[in-house]
């Protein structure tokens, strides 16, 4: 068998500033900008379901700022980390540490030894802004209990260290600042990454300029025109309007291309890609979107079914996939009027 060579696809290259995400950039540049000048840190909070752009948001910032060394020694503007799955304090310090560049991260030491040196190292470093991903697991969705004595510390941590917070997770995370009083009263207005709304007109304007930019980054590859009303429709139906799933498919399809020894991306290669990366959790919510005998007609059904995507599954997943399945075979009529 011959090595398959892979060659990048262009597609996580790809970064499309939406309206959301441009405005979301520009309102943390701006404090960014600002922050040296305040006289109290600024902390805010960016949210939104799975898939929305988060990430891609924090990292762009990231980049913008990126690490430098002169002859003090290392810079680093902007501090990012992702919160550990089961975080503690020290936990947490160590990955900053980590980060930062300390060899001694790993090494014994109490958790006021390693924050001690996380602020000494910072100073150092000539770091401005702190970025926390993933910050819902300071929020135990089991027991539904805010980590509080984390969230004690961060509070803490932002107050001596003066530095910009920015922090991003999933709607769980809000609590984190709910629950405490002290760390929401030092929290701006939170910025929200919503999916793509088929209804409003705007945003699905917006999604198809998303489309457009991935079908001009995806050249080299012979695809079905995106941006036409039948193919936008397609994929919010395949995605829910979630970006992240519009990469994951348009990823999938051009891999699955590389293997096959073609450029060319036909209906049928978009619907395996759409059964091989999107995860239905064993709900049919609809058909696939791109099958040919899909319809691809924007109705109540087809519309809300979408908005399932991504979602976390709640009740009974067999019953709901026995009453999708069920409205799968009606007319778009028959599923407005019932």
């Amino acid at each position: 068998m011959n090595q398959i060579q892979y060659i990048p696809t262009a597609v996580d290259q790809v970064l499309v500033p939406h309206r959301d995400f441009q405005r979301a950039k520009l309102r943390i540049e701006t404090h960014l900008l600002a922050t040296k000048s305040y006289s109290e840190p600024t902390c805010i909070a960016v949210v939104g379901e799975s898939r929305t752009g988060k990430s891609r948001l924090l990292e762009s910032i990231s980049r913008q700022h990126p690490k430098q060394r002169d002859t003090e020694g290392a810079i680093v503007p902007i501090l990012s980390v992702r919160t550990p799955s089961k975080p503690s304090v020290k936990g947490l310090v160590e990955v900053m540490l980590r980060e930062l560049g300390d060899p001694l991260w790993y090494k014994r030491g109490s958790e006021n030894e390693k924050t001690e040196r996380l602020y000494t190292l910072l100073t150092q470093t000539r770091t401005n802004a702190i970025i926390i991903d993933e910050f819902q697991h300071f929020y135990d969705k089991v027991s539904h209990k805010v980590q509080h004595y984390l969230s004690d510390w961060l509070k803490i941590f932002v107050d001596r260290s003066g530095l910009m917070l920015i922090v991003a997770g999933l709607p769980d995370c809000m609590a984190v600042i709910n629950q405490n009083q002290q760390l929401r009263g030092r929290f701006m207005a939170p910025i929200h990454m919503p999916r793509f709304d088929w209804n409003d007109e705007d945003a699905q304007a917006e999604f198809i300029a998303c489309l457009e930019s991935f079908q001009q980054a995806l050249s080299r590859y012979e695809l079905p025109d995106l941006t036409s009303d039948e193919m936008a429709f397609r994929f919010y139906c395949a995605t829910g309007g979630l970006i992240g799933y519009l990469a994951k498919i348009l990823h999938q399809a051009c891999l699955s291309a590389q293997v096959n020894n073609t450029f060319s991306i036909s209906l049928a290669d978009l619907a395996r890609a759409y059964e091989e990366s999107v995860w239905m959790d064993g709900v049919v919510f609809i058909q696939n979107p791109f099958g040919e005998d899909f319809d691809t007609t924007p109705s109540l059904y087809s519309v809300e079914a979408a908005q399932q995507v991504g979602a976390a599954s709640h009740g009974d997943a067999e019953s709901c996939s026995q009453m999708y399945k069920a409205q799968a075979g009606m007319t778009a009529g028959e599923v407005l009027t019932k």
